[in-house]
Protein backbone atom coordinates (compact mmCIF):
# COMPACT_ATOMS: atom_id res chain seq x y z
CA UNK A 1 0.00 0.00 0.00
CA UNK A 2 2.89 2.39 0.65
CA UNK A 3 3.99 2.06 -2.98
CA UNK A 4 0.45 2.86 -4.14
CA UNK A 5 0.32 5.99 -1.98
CA UNK A 6 3.76 7.07 -3.19
CA UNK A 7 2.87 6.99 -6.88
CA UNK A 8 -0.83 7.89 -6.80
CA UNK A 9 -0.47 11.67 -6.68
CA UNK A 10 1.97 12.01 -9.61
CA UNK A 11 -0.08 9.46 -11.55
CA UNK A 12 -3.33 11.43 -11.12
CA UNK A 13 -1.73 14.81 -11.77
CA UNK A 14 -0.04 13.68 -14.97
CA UNK A 15 -3.25 12.00 -16.19
CA UNK A 16 -5.12 15.26 -15.69
CA UNK A 17 -2.36 17.24 -17.41
CA UNK A 18 -2.28 14.88 -20.39
CA UNK A 19 -6.07 15.03 -20.81
CA UNK A 20 -6.18 18.83 -20.53
CA UNK A 21 -3.35 19.33 -23.03
CA UNK A 22 -5.00 16.98 -25.53
CA UNK A 23 -8.41 18.62 -25.18
CA UNK A 24 -7.02 22.16 -25.44
CA UNK A 25 -4.97 21.19 -28.49
CA UNK A 26 -7.88 19.74 -30.48
CA UNK A 27 -10.08 22.66 -29.40
CA UNK A 28 -7.71 25.45 -30.40
CA UNK A 29 -6.08 23.91 -33.47
CA UNK A 30 -7.54 22.06 -36.41
CA UNK A 31 -6.45 18.53 -37.26
CA UNK A 32 -5.22 17.90 -40.83
CA UNK A 33 -7.82 17.40 -43.55
CA UNK A 34 -6.13 14.17 -44.63
CA UNK A 35 -4.79 11.66 -42.12
CA UNK A 36 -2.88 8.39 -42.40
CA UNK A 37 -5.97 6.75 -40.88
CA UNK A 38 -9.47 7.93 -39.97
CA UNK A 39 -9.12 11.50 -38.70
CA UNK A 40 -11.94 11.41 -36.19
CA UNK A 41 -12.74 7.92 -34.90
CA UNK A 42 -15.01 9.38 -32.19
CA UNK A 43 -17.15 12.44 -31.57
CA UNK A 44 -15.83 12.40 -28.01
CA UNK A 45 -12.82 14.73 -28.20
CA UNK A 46 -10.80 12.92 -25.55
CA UNK A 47 -11.29 9.46 -27.07
CA UNK A 48 -10.65 10.92 -30.50
CA UNK A 49 -7.37 12.52 -29.40
CA UNK A 50 -6.24 9.23 -27.84
CA UNK A 51 -6.54 7.30 -31.11
CA UNK A 52 -3.79 8.30 -33.52
CA UNK A 53 -1.36 6.41 -35.75
CA UNK A 54 -0.82 2.81 -34.51
CA UNK A 55 -3.79 3.10 -32.15
CA UNK A 56 -6.16 2.47 -35.03
CA UNK A 57 -4.40 -0.80 -35.86
CA UNK A 58 -4.93 -2.11 -32.34
CA UNK A 59 -8.60 -1.15 -32.44
CA UNK A 60 -9.01 -2.76 -35.87
CA UNK A 61 -7.43 -6.00 -34.63
CA UNK A 62 -9.72 -5.94 -31.60
CA UNK A 63 -12.67 -5.57 -34.00
CA UNK A 64 -11.70 -7.86 -36.85
CA UNK A 65 -8.75 -10.01 -35.80
CA UNK A 66 -5.70 -10.75 -37.93
CA UNK A 67 -5.31 -11.36 -41.63
CA UNK A 68 -7.67 -8.69 -43.01
CA UNK A 69 -4.98 -5.97 -43.07
CA UNK A 70 -1.48 -7.43 -43.67
CA UNK A 71 0.25 -4.45 -42.06
CA UNK A 72 -1.55 -5.20 -38.79
CA UNK A 73 0.18 -8.57 -38.49
CA UNK A 74 3.16 -6.85 -36.87
CA UNK A 75 1.11 -6.04 -33.77
CA UNK A 76 0.96 -8.60 -30.97
CA UNK A 77 -2.33 -9.94 -29.61
CA UNK A 78 -2.64 -9.36 -25.86
CA UNK A 79 -3.52 -5.65 -25.91
CA UNK A 80 -6.18 -5.87 -28.66
CA UNK A 81 -7.59 -9.00 -26.99
CA UNK A 82 -8.04 -7.11 -23.73
CA UNK A 83 -9.62 -4.22 -25.64
CA UNK A 84 -12.11 -6.59 -27.24
CA UNK A 85 -13.04 -8.20 -23.93
CA UNK A 86 -13.53 -4.91 -22.11
CA UNK A 87 -15.30 -3.25 -25.05
CA UNK A 88 -17.76 -6.14 -25.15
CA UNK A 89 -18.55 -5.53 -21.49
CA UNK A 90 -19.09 -1.85 -22.33
CA UNK A 91 -21.63 -2.68 -25.04
CA UNK A 92 -19.42 -3.14 -28.11
CA UNK A 93 -19.87 0.30 -29.69
CA UNK A 94 -17.03 2.06 -31.51
CA UNK A 95 -16.50 4.35 -28.54
CA UNK A 96 -16.50 1.33 -26.24
CA UNK A 97 -13.40 0.01 -28.01
CA UNK A 98 -11.61 3.34 -27.68
CA UNK A 99 -12.63 3.74 -24.04
CA UNK A 100 -11.43 0.20 -23.32
CA UNK A 101 -8.02 0.97 -24.83
CA UNK A 102 -7.64 4.18 -22.79
CA UNK A 103 -8.69 2.50 -19.55
CA UNK A 104 -6.38 -0.48 -20.07
CA UNK A 105 -3.42 1.78 -20.80
CA UNK A 106 -3.92 4.00 -17.77
CA UNK A 107 -4.75 1.22 -15.31
CA UNK A 108 -1.72 -0.73 -16.53
CA UNK A 109 0.38 2.39 -16.04
CA UNK A 110 -0.69 2.63 -12.40
CA UNK A 111 0.21 -1.04 -11.91
CA UNK A 112 3.58 -0.41 -13.61
CA UNK A 113 4.34 2.50 -11.28
CA UNK A 114 3.49 0.47 -8.18
CA UNK A 115 5.67 -2.40 -9.36
CA UNK A 116 8.50 0.01 -10.23
CA UNK A 117 8.47 1.70 -6.82
CA UNK A 118 8.30 -1.72 -5.14
CA UNK A 119 11.17 -3.11 -7.22
CA UNK A 120 13.41 -0.14 -6.43
CA UNK A 121 12.49 -0.48 -2.75
CA UNK A 122 14.05 -3.94 -2.60
CA UNK A 123 17.57 -2.51 -2.92
CA UNK A 124 17.19 1.22 -2.28
CA UNK A 125 15.33 3.77 -0.21
CA UNK A 126 11.60 4.23 -0.84
CA UNK A 127 12.13 7.79 -2.08
CA UNK A 128 14.20 6.47 -4.98
CA UNK A 129 11.25 4.35 -6.09
CA UNK A 130 8.96 7.38 -6.04
CA UNK A 131 11.46 9.35 -8.10
CA UNK A 132 11.80 6.53 -10.64
CA UNK A 133 8.01 6.47 -11.09
CA UNK A 134 7.88 10.26 -11.47
CA UNK A 135 10.76 10.30 -13.94
CA UNK A 136 8.98 7.72 -16.10
CA UNK A 137 5.75 9.74 -15.98
CA UNK A 138 7.42 12.91 -17.29
CA UNK A 139 9.63 11.31 -19.93
CA UNK A 140 8.99 13.32 -23.11
CA UNK A 141 7.12 10.52 -24.94
CA UNK A 142 4.96 9.63 -21.94
CA UNK A 143 1.83 10.48 -23.95
CA UNK A 144 2.02 6.88 -25.22
CA UNK A 145 1.42 5.66 -21.68
CA UNK A 146 -2.04 7.25 -21.72
CA UNK A 147 -3.43 6.60 -25.19
CA UNK A 148 -4.47 3.52 -27.17
CA UNK A 149 -0.98 2.00 -27.31
CA UNK A 150 0.36 -1.08 -25.44
CA UNK A 151 3.37 0.64 -23.86
CA UNK A 152 1.88 0.80 -20.35
CA UNK A 153 0.77 -2.82 -20.50
CA UNK A 154 4.21 -3.95 -21.65
CA UNK A 155 5.95 -2.00 -18.90
CA UNK A 156 3.59 -3.26 -16.19
CA UNK A 157 4.07 -6.89 -17.21
CA UNK A 158 7.85 -6.58 -17.61
CA UNK A 159 8.48 -4.80 -14.31
CA UNK A 160 6.08 -7.16 -12.56
CA UNK A 161 7.91 -10.21 -13.91
CA UNK A 162 11.27 -8.88 -12.73
CA UNK A 163 9.85 -7.89 -9.34
CA UNK A 164 8.52 -11.38 -8.68
CA UNK A 165 11.77 -12.93 -9.95
CA UNK A 166 13.71 -10.80 -7.46
CA UNK A 167 11.51 -12.22 -4.69
CA UNK A 168 11.96 -15.78 -5.90
CA UNK A 169 8.30 -16.04 -6.91
CA UNK A 170 8.86 -17.97 -10.09
CA UNK A 171 5.30 -18.80 -11.10
CA UNK A 172 4.01 -15.20 -11.26
CA UNK A 173 7.31 -14.16 -12.85
CA UNK A 174 6.87 -16.77 -15.59
CA UNK A 175 3.19 -15.93 -16.16
CA UNK A 176 3.87 -12.21 -16.47
CA UNK A 177 6.81 -12.99 -18.75
CA UNK A 178 4.52 -14.95 -21.06
CA UNK A 179 2.02 -12.10 -21.16
CA UNK A 180 4.79 -9.56 -21.87
CA UNK A 181 6.01 -11.72 -24.76
CA UNK A 182 2.49 -11.53 -26.24
CA UNK A 183 2.29 -7.75 -25.91
CA UNK A 184 5.09 -6.40 -28.12
CA UNK A 185 7.31 -8.14 -30.68
CA UNK A 186 10.70 -9.18 -29.33
CA UNK A 187 10.96 -6.46 -26.65
CA UNK A 188 8.30 -8.24 -24.62
CA UNK A 189 10.11 -11.58 -24.72
CA UNK A 190 13.34 -9.89 -23.57
CA UNK A 191 12.04 -10.07 -20.00
CA UNK A 192 13.04 -13.75 -20.06
CA UNK A 193 16.66 -12.59 -19.66
CA UNK A 194 16.43 -10.95 -16.20
CA UNK A 195 14.16 -13.77 -15.00
CA UNK A 196 16.80 -16.29 -16.08
CA UNK A 197 19.63 -14.34 -14.46
CA UNK A 198 17.81 -14.08 -11.13
CA UNK A 199 16.91 -17.78 -11.22
CA UNK A 200 20.51 -18.71 -12.06
CA UNK A 201 21.87 -16.67 -9.16
CA UNK A 202 19.51 -18.43 -6.76
CA UNK A 203 19.30 -21.99 -8.05
CA UNK A 204 21.61 -22.58 -10.99
CA UNK A 205 21.25 -23.13 -14.74
CA UNK A 206 18.40 -25.63 -14.67
CA UNK A 207 16.17 -23.21 -12.79
CA UNK A 208 17.17 -20.40 -15.15
CA UNK A 209 16.02 -22.36 -18.18
CA UNK A 210 12.80 -23.50 -16.52
CA UNK A 211 11.71 -20.00 -15.46
CA UNK A 212 12.74 -18.13 -18.61
CA UNK A 213 11.55 -20.69 -21.17
CA UNK A 214 7.80 -19.88 -20.96
CA UNK A 215 8.26 -16.34 -22.34
CA UNK A 216 10.38 -17.63 -25.24
CA UNK A 217 7.89 -20.42 -25.93
CA UNK A 218 5.01 -17.92 -25.93
CA UNK A 219 6.80 -15.80 -28.55
CA UNK A 220 7.43 -18.78 -30.82
CA UNK A 221 3.90 -20.08 -30.32
CA UNK A 222 2.39 -16.77 -31.39
CA UNK A 223 4.57 -16.67 -34.51
CA UNK A 224 3.30 -20.14 -35.39
CA UNK A 225 -0.33 -19.11 -34.81
CA UNK A 226 0.16 -16.03 -36.96
CA UNK A 227 1.65 -18.21 -39.68
CA UNK A 228 -1.41 -20.44 -39.59
CA UNK A 229 -3.77 -17.44 -39.71
CA UNK A 230 -2.01 -15.56 -42.52
CA UNK A 231 -0.29 -18.34 -44.45
CA UNK A 232 2.94 -16.33 -44.26
CA UNK A 233 5.70 -17.79 -42.05
CA UNK A 234 7.33 -14.35 -41.95
CA UNK A 235 4.13 -12.34 -41.43
CA UNK A 236 5.70 -9.91 -38.95
CA UNK A 237 8.76 -9.23 -41.08
CA UNK A 238 6.55 -8.83 -44.16
CA UNK A 239 4.41 -6.26 -42.37
CA UNK A 240 7.44 -4.34 -41.14
CA UNK A 241 8.99 -4.40 -44.61
CA UNK A 242 5.87 -2.67 -45.91
CA UNK A 243 6.67 0.20 -43.55
CA UNK A 244 10.29 0.32 -44.64
CA UNK A 245 11.64 -1.02 -41.33
CA UNK A 246 12.87 -4.35 -40.06
CA UNK A 247 15.75 -6.04 -38.25
CA UNK A 248 19.13 -4.42 -38.80
CA UNK A 249 22.46 -4.08 -37.10
CA UNK A 250 22.27 -1.84 -34.02
CA UNK A 251 22.73 1.82 -34.89
CA UNK A 252 22.50 1.24 -38.65
CA UNK A 253 19.53 3.62 -38.61
CA UNK A 254 21.88 6.51 -37.82
CA UNK A 255 22.97 6.54 -41.45
CA UNK A 256 19.90 8.54 -42.51
CA UNK A 257 19.40 10.43 -39.25
CA UNK A 258 19.78 13.84 -40.87
CA UNK A 259 17.76 13.09 -43.96
CA UNK A 260 14.82 15.56 -43.76
CA UNK A 261 12.62 13.12 -45.66
CA UNK A 262 13.01 10.61 -42.81
CA UNK A 263 13.34 12.70 -39.64
CA UNK A 264 11.55 15.95 -39.01
CA UNK A 265 13.40 16.60 -35.73
CA UNK A 266 16.62 14.53 -35.77
CA UNK A 267 18.22 16.32 -32.83
CA UNK A 268 15.41 15.18 -30.54
CA UNK A 269 15.81 11.58 -31.69
CA UNK A 270 19.59 11.76 -31.34
CA UNK A 271 19.35 13.44 -27.94
CA UNK A 272 16.93 10.84 -26.57
CA UNK A 273 19.12 8.02 -27.88
CA UNK A 274 22.33 9.39 -26.38
CA UNK A 275 20.56 10.13 -23.09
CA UNK A 276 19.07 6.66 -22.85
CA UNK A 277 22.31 5.04 -23.98
CA UNK A 278 24.21 6.79 -21.20
CA UNK A 279 21.70 5.60 -18.60
CA UNK A 280 21.98 2.05 -19.93
CA UNK A 281 25.77 2.19 -19.56
CA UNK A 282 25.44 3.52 -16.01
CA UNK A 283 23.03 0.70 -15.20
CA UNK A 284 25.99 -1.69 -15.16
CA UNK A 285 27.48 0.33 -12.32
CA UNK A 286 24.40 1.07 -10.24
CA UNK A 287 22.03 -1.88 -10.79
CA UNK A 288 21.99 -5.64 -10.52
CA UNK A 289 23.25 -7.57 -13.56
CA UNK A 290 19.71 -8.75 -14.37
CA UNK A 291 18.42 -5.18 -14.70
CA UNK A 292 21.49 -3.93 -16.54
CA UNK A 293 21.33 -6.83 -19.00
CA UNK A 294 17.63 -6.22 -19.63
CA UNK A 295 18.21 -2.49 -20.19
CA UNK A 296 21.01 -3.22 -22.65
CA UNK A 297 19.05 -5.78 -24.67
CA UNK A 298 15.89 -3.67 -24.91
CA UNK A 299 17.91 -0.60 -25.88
CA UNK A 300 19.74 -2.51 -28.60
CA UNK A 301 16.45 -3.93 -29.93
CA UNK A 302 15.04 -0.40 -29.98
CA UNK A 303 17.83 0.89 -32.19
CA UNK A 304 17.99 -2.19 -34.43
CA UNK A 305 14.78 -1.73 -36.41
CA UNK A 306 16.36 0.06 -39.35
CA UNK A 307 14.83 3.38 -38.28
CA UNK A 308 14.90 5.52 -35.15
CA UNK A 309 11.58 7.24 -35.86
CA UNK A 310 9.82 5.24 -33.12
CA UNK A 311 12.77 4.77 -30.78
CA UNK A 312 11.80 7.58 -28.34
CA UNK A 313 8.61 5.61 -27.64
CA UNK A 314 10.43 2.29 -27.36
CA UNK A 315 12.75 3.78 -24.72
CA UNK A 316 9.82 3.87 -22.30
CA UNK A 317 10.28 0.10 -21.96
CA UNK A 318 13.89 0.52 -20.77
CA UNK A 319 12.61 0.89 -17.21
CA UNK A 320 15.98 0.22 -15.47
CA UNK A 321 17.17 3.51 -16.99
CA UNK A 322 14.62 5.38 -14.88
CA UNK A 323 15.89 3.58 -11.79
CA UNK A 324 19.42 4.77 -12.60
CA UNK A 325 18.09 8.28 -13.12
CA UNK A 326 16.34 8.15 -9.75
CA UNK A 327 19.60 7.19 -8.07
CA UNK A 328 21.76 9.88 -9.67
CA UNK A 329 19.33 12.77 -10.24
CA UNK A 330 18.39 14.23 -6.89
CA UNK A 331 17.82 17.76 -5.71
CA UNK A 332 18.12 20.40 -8.41
CA UNK A 333 19.17 17.90 -11.11
CA UNK A 334 16.02 15.88 -10.50
CA UNK A 335 13.86 18.99 -10.54
CA UNK A 336 15.52 20.12 -13.77
CA UNK A 337 14.77 16.76 -15.41
CA UNK A 338 11.13 16.92 -14.29
CA UNK A 339 10.75 20.48 -15.57
CA UNK A 340 12.34 19.82 -18.97
CA UNK A 341 10.74 16.41 -19.42
CA UNK A 342 7.28 17.67 -18.49
CA UNK A 343 7.59 20.68 -20.81
CA UNK A 344 8.60 18.52 -23.78
CA UNK A 345 5.92 15.94 -22.97
CA UNK A 346 3.28 18.69 -23.06
CA UNK A 347 4.45 19.69 -26.54
CA UNK A 348 4.55 16.07 -27.71
CA UNK A 349 1.09 15.39 -26.29
CA UNK A 350 -0.30 18.31 -28.27
CA UNK A 351 1.54 17.15 -31.40
CA UNK A 352 0.19 13.62 -31.03
CA UNK A 353 -3.39 14.89 -30.60
CA UNK A 354 -2.99 17.00 -33.76
CA UNK A 355 -1.71 14.07 -35.88
CA UNK A 356 1.94 15.06 -35.88
CA UNK A 357 4.38 12.15 -35.75
CA UNK A 358 6.03 12.00 -32.34
CA UNK A 359 7.37 8.45 -32.14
Amino acid sequence: MSAVRAVLAPFVLTRILTAVVALVSVSLFSTPTTCPDVCHPSTNPLLDAATRWDAKAYVDIAHDGYGAVPANNAYFPLYPLLIRVLATLFGGSSDAYLLAGVLISNLALLVALVYLASLVGIDHEAAAGTRAALYLLVFPTSVFLAVVYPESLLIALSIGAVFHARRGEWLPAAVLGVLAALTRPFIGAAVALPIAIEAYRRSGPRAAVATAAPAAVALVAWLVVLWRVTGDPKAILTAEANWGVGPSLPFAAFTDLFDPKVYGFPYFVLGFTLFMGALVLFSWRFLRPSLAAYATVVFLISVATGSLTSSPRYYLAVFPAFIVLALVARGWTGRAYVAVGAAISVVFTAMYALWYWVA
